[in-house]
């Protein structure tokens, strides 16, 4: 498939990953963590972008941000050109470090907000590396003292201002599951509902965009089943997307996925 349109956040708020291509490890030792974080200091200052929370994981990056759209490709170019520039030169590498496209995801809304940096947050714990309170590498540390590149106030203010309340809304135990699923699902490039309904078009050659509900209940069971097994490979959809978009009933899809 072709590479998506990248879509602008209306709150002008981003989740964005930095991933290591191929997976590969960005950050081999803290002189290297403290050099991107350092850029991140100059490109926010140049590019005039606001820092919410961030995480630096072995081979990937978390960061949420509020940047004006017109700077958000250009900042996040300048961020990786800086550092894979000292990575290469300090570790005598030529080529790539960073899968080409960084990710972003738009944060729309106060819940989502919120969890999402709690979600930054409790990243290394997640991966089973260190307590979310005993990482040196997370923001963590400066909502709970002096924030050199972070803007707390925020999120402070969307917990009544109470460090308290951040600390227990972060590290508290009961972790719900469903949000880290939905939220690693946003990882992913997600493709809304205008996209996939191109893509079906396209691969099943519909001629218009009303037709497409009819053109799976049309079917017969057989060929329904073999058309749904091949939505399934597309990465970045769901069974309520797809029920919506077909209008067919998700058990009809989930047996059919559950089949492949």
């Amino acid at each position: 498939m072709p590479r998506t349109s990248r879509f602008y956040s209306n709150s002008k708020v981003y989740h964005i990953i930095l991933k290591g291509i191929d997976d590969q490890t960005i950050f081999y030792d803290d002189k290297d963590r403290k050099f991107f974080l350092k850029q991140i200091s100059v490109t926010k200052n140049e590019f005039n972008y606001i820092v919410y929370a961030y995480c630096l994981m072995v081979n990937h990056i978390h960061l949420v941000i509020k940047c004006e759209d017109v700077f958000l490709a250009t900042a996040m170019k300048s961020l990786l050109v800086r550092y894979v520039h000292y990575f290469n030169k300090k570790y005598k590498r030529k080529g790539p470090l960073m899968q080409n496209r960084y990710k972003s995801k738009c944060v729309e809304n106060e819940t989502y907000f919120i969890d999402l940096c709690r979600y930054v947050h409790r990243n290394p714990e997640k991966a089973g590396i260190a307590l979310t309170q005993n990482y040196e590498w997370s923001s963590y540390k400066e909502y709970m003292g002096k924030a050199n590149i972070i803007n707390k106030k925020v999120l402070l203010y969307y917990l009544e201002n109470r460090q308290e309340n951040f600390i227990d809304y972060t590290l508290k135990k009961n972790e719900n599951e469903e949000l880290n699923s939905y939220i690693e699902y946003e990882m992913i490039e997600k493709l809304v509902d205008e996209q996939l309904i191109k893509y079906i078009m396209r691969k099943f050659n519909i001629n218009n965009i009303e037709d497409v509900p009819n053109f799976f209940k049309s079917q017969n069971k057989k060929d329904l089943e073999i058309n749904l097994k091949e939505l399934s490979k597309i990465k970045g959809i769901n069974v309520t997307q797809v029920a919506r978009i077909t209008r067919l009933g998700r058990r009809v899809i989930e047996k059919s996925w559950q089949q492949t």
